[in-house]
């Protein structure tokens, strides 16, 4: 089923790049004819920009789980939870433009609306990034009219919940608040003055967090170091 939702949204943003590829080679074809071919949209000047952004996550909790009792190592495994989410967010930024280069960044806030839950005998784990935030240098390069291919750069910082229970085993209930950093790639296209849209792919990967938990002579070691692969859409407006 994961492998099978992946394909789609595979094929939904492959779909969307065509078509931007192809406005850009349909709108401007009267533009080459003329002899401009130089001619751009949102990059003649530096503007402020703010949009939204929605796409899907595949998100991925390495988890190191090591287990004492008495003092003594009974268990000490290593296995990825892994799920997948939806997930909208809004930025706000600034382009700077310097012939066919720019120069962007911009403050970010996503949401998600998904969670990891896994029984394993009589314990369950719930493990769910509910927000994240953060700022993100973008470097970009016009290919082609309004059609450019841009990097992205960023530090962001994730509010996570992760949580055991067990009427035999150990519990847990713990809120962590994680910094990471953020490595992209992606494809934007002016579409007028005022509106740019983009499609990508970006990757962040969080700081791992240890949490710790007792229960008579029991006590779990659990370390969580949370990856998240995005495959994003962007609709951007400029304050030209």
């Amino acid at each position: 089923m994961k492998t099978q939702m992946r394909s789609i949204h595979l094929a939904v943003y492959a779909m969307v790049l065509s078509i931007l590829m192809a406005a850009t080679t349909g709108v401007h074809a009267g533009d080459t004819a003329g002899g401009d071919t130089t001619r751009t949209y949102a990059n003649t000047a530096g503007h402020v920009f703010m949009g939204l952004k929605y796409g899907n996550q595949e998100i991925d909790m390495q988890t190191r789980f090591t287990r004492q009792v008495n003092g003594g190592i009974v268990e000490d495994s290593r296995f990825n939870n892994e799920y997948t989410a939806n997930a909208g967010g809004l930025f706000l930024g600034y382009q700077l433009p310097w012939e066919q280069f720019y120069l962007g960044g911009q403050v970010f806030f996503d949401l998600y609306d998904g969670q990891f839950e896994l029984s394993a005998g009589s314990s369950q784990f719930i493990n769910t990034i509910n927000h994240s935030m953060g700022v993100e240098m973008m470097p970009g390069i016009y290919l082609y009219k309004g059609l450019s291919i841009f990097g992205k750069l960023g530090l962001a910082y994730g509010d996570f919940d992760f949580i055991k229970s067990s009427p035999t085993s150990t519990n847990y209930n713990s809120g962590r608040r994680l910094y990471g950093y953020t490595l992209g790639l992606g494809l934007a296209y002016d579409i007028s003055a005022q509106f740019t849209a983009k499609i990508g792919y970006e990757q962040t990967r969080y700081q791992d967090t240890e949490i710790n938990a007792t229960r008579s002579v029991l006590y779990d070691k659990t370390t969580v170091e949370p990856k998240i692969s995005f495959f994003f859409m962007n609709l951007q407006y400029n304050f030209n």
